[in-house]
């Protein structure tokens, strides 16, 4: 390996090695920024997740306030209704209020007394049908009686993981406590309907009394009892419990406020226990499936035990009044499903899929709606896990791309150097090989010309084969200078053209008889193939001349044991232009080497070649005039053996 070729070498490892380490680190810390993305992601999705499953228990939230407000609006209605009118108060009911599916009355035992199935009620007959299977001897408002089985489809904590089990209590604590403060207000609002109530009544009856009894009966009435107003009162001013109502007294002429709130305290605590209190009854909800359908059974026994007064809720008013617990505008990729107790889709918003897990999903509370559970859904997951792996699949095509064109460039400049090493070796050995090609007819020509001048001649036909040789030489000598000359205007692309109307036969007429006696001396007979019609061409002369001569040298160099060279004048391909053939009967080109002979500076590697003297620019210089005349110049392998060049014009003229 020579020194610059070494040097080549250590310039590419110089550029590789580098290039490999930065890829490969570069890679790694792609890897570390992918987990680290991923880690975010992963923080991003859990908490989109935990907001989703939070919104799913809001969600169930106003479900079950919802559903809880219709059960005890109801219940309380069927509560207050006085006995007198009960049938013709259920009938409007019915009638009325969508959300009344059946009303009915039974006796304590479970004994049906509205309504009745007889007529054409269809409706009156089912309810029939359904009390019987549902309600005639298990009779939930009676402690004696068998207990109600509950049906497996409404057993959701069977089914429900550990956390779920903990957000279920905390949505049922949640519940609770709204409820709870609900009644408080509720009970408020009945306070002072009473206090005021109380307070018109006793005003109407001092009215009818004069003088000092009315102030008197004023003043007492200002002592009617309202026990709730006092509730209202700051817990600063809220005296003890066991205080009585003479210390009450005294402790409100402090302050105006205190004295408000200890006059309502009086009036709570000398409220006779019928305004406090309604009557006792019982009152609950039993669920049951029948025919594959949930019923909702709402009951009421007022007093202790006696006739039970109840209501069927008609579940698809119901149902479809819960559409506006969903969320009304889910954030980008949400769903939210509530299902029934089969997993039939009741209600949805958002983006829901058609089958997969859910983040969340919260059931109902069992004495509400049992069964029943709220489902959201998220779709960030696998987008988000598909962009943070697709920001490492692109850094590392990017950095692929990276290492990838440095190294493509580095080979190219590997390439480009070693072909430069290269061409720095064939100009050296063409600068020795046209060297000698000058020196030998140089030599030629110095010798002979000093066997003249030194009158070392025998006779008149001797001297005249001296000045023949003299004159070939130097034949020889132009075209070593004009081929150098062209190559060297061909590569700097200052050759000129003149094109000019070229008689083929004519011309090669000429060359022939010009080149015969060096064919001779090559012992090589021309064999001439020419038209009876002439063929004219537009090319450059001179440039013609020089590619039929570099083949004619060629071939009594390489082919001169063949003892033949044909010239031929041939149409070209397709009948369009012409073709100048010019073949040998010598040993022909190797397959390898039929388009590499057309390189500057190449030559075939054999024994045949090496014993010939030539720069190998012969045929690359005249393909380069064949195609500065607008044709071309190729090689085929001649019928019978030999070689043969092929010499095409693109147009051509003919009589």
């Amino acid at each position: 390996m020579s020194p610059a070729s070494r040097r080549i070498y250590l310039y590419w490892l110089l550029l590789l090695i580098p290039t490999l380490v930065v890829g490969a680190g570069a890679i790694q810390l792609l890897r570390r920024e992918q987990a680290r993305v991923s880690r975010q992601t992963e923080a991003v999705v859990a908490a989109r997740e935990a907001a989703v499953a939070a919104r799913a228990r809001l969600v169930v939230e106003n479900v079950e306030l919802f559903v809880g407000d219709v059960r005890t609006g109801l219940l309380d209605i069927l509560a207050a209704e006085p006995a007198g009118a009960l049938d013709e108060f259920l009938g409007r009911w019915e009638r009325s209020n969508p959300l009344v599916r059946v009303a009915f009355r039974s006796t304590a035992d479970g004994q049906l007394l509205r309504p009745v199935a007889d007529g054409l009620d269809e409706e009156a007959r089912a309810f029939t049908r359904r009390f019987a299977r549902g309600l005639g001897s298990r009779r939930p408002w009676d402690p004696s009686a068998v207990p109600p089985a509950e049906p497996a489809a409404f057993r959701f904590e069977e089914r429900e993981s550990k956390d779920e089990a903990i957000a279920r209590q905390e949505i049922s604590s949640n519940v609770a406590q709204v409820q709870s403060a609900r009644r408080d207000v509720q009970e408020l609002v009945k306070a002072r309907d009473y206090a005021a109530g109380a307070a018109a009544e006793r005003s109407a009856a001092a009215s009818q009394y004069g003088g000092a009894r009315r102030g008197r009966e004023t003043e007492a009435d200002a002592a009617a009892p309202a026990p709730a107003l006092a509730d209202t009162a700051a817990a600063s001013s809220r005296p003890p419990a066991d205080q009585d109502a003479g210390s009450i007294a005294s402790a409100a002429d402090a302050r105006p406020e205190a004295r408000r709130v200890a006059t309502l305290k009086a009036q709570a605590a000398a409220a006779p226990p019928a305004a406090k209190a309604g009557p006792v009854d019982r009152r609950g909800w039993y669920p049951w499936i029948d025919d594959g359908r949930l019923h909702l059974i709402g009951w009421v026994q007022p007093g202790a035990a006696g006739e039970v007064r109840g209501v069927e809720v008609e579940l698809a008013a119901l149902v479809s009044r819960l559409a506006a617990a969903l969320p009304a505008e889910p954030g980008a990729d949400e769903g939210y499903v509530l299902r029934d107790h089969r997993g039939a889709v009741m209600h949805q918003a958002g983006w829901v899929p058609d089958g997969g897990a859910s983040v969340a999903t919260v059931p109902l509370a069992g004495d509400l709606l049992p069964g029943w559970s709220v489902s959201g859904y998220l779709r960030a997951g696998e987008a988000s896990s598909a962009a943070s792996s697709g920001f490492f699949w692109l850094g590392t095509l990017l950095v692929g791309i990276f290492v990838v064109a440095i190294m493509a460039g580095g080979s190219l400049l590997l390439w480009q150097a070693r072909r430069s090493e290269a061409e720095a070796a064939q100009k050296t050995s063409f600068v020795a090989n046209v060297s000698h090609e000058f020196k030998t007819p140089l030599t030629t020509i110095r010798l002979y010309a000093e066997l003249l001048e030194q009158g070392r001649v025998r006779d008149a036909a001797q001297g005249g084969d001296y000045l023949r040789t003299i004159g070939r030489e130097t034949q020889r000598l132009a075209r070593l200078v004009n081929n150098a000359l062209d190559f060297s205007r061909l590569e700097q692309g200052r050759k000129k053209f003149a094109p000019e109307p070229l008689e083929l036969t004519a011309e090669l007429t000429r060359l022939l008889d010009t080149q015969a006696p060096r064919l001779a001396e090559a012992g090589m007979a021309v064999k001439r193939i020419f038209p009876a019609d002439t063929v004219v061409v537009q090319a450059d002369r001179d440039a013609f001349e020089q590619i039929v001569l570099n083949l004619l040298d060629n071939a009594c160099k390489y082919a001169a044991s063949g003892g033949e060279i044909a010239v031929a004048v041939a149409p070209g391909k397709d009948g369009r232009g012409a073709e100048v053939r010019i073949g040998d009967r010598g040993p022909g080109v190797p397959p390898a080497h039929r388009e590499r002979i057309f390189e500057k500076f190449h030559r075939v590697d054999d024994a045949l070649t090496a014993e010939k003297a030539g720069a190998g620019l012969g045929l690359s210089i005249a393909r380069r005039l064949a195609r500065g005349l607008g044709g071309d110049l190729r090689y085929a392998a001649r019928p019978g053996g030999g070689a043969e060049f092929i010499l095409e014009f693109e147009t051509a003229n003919r009589p």
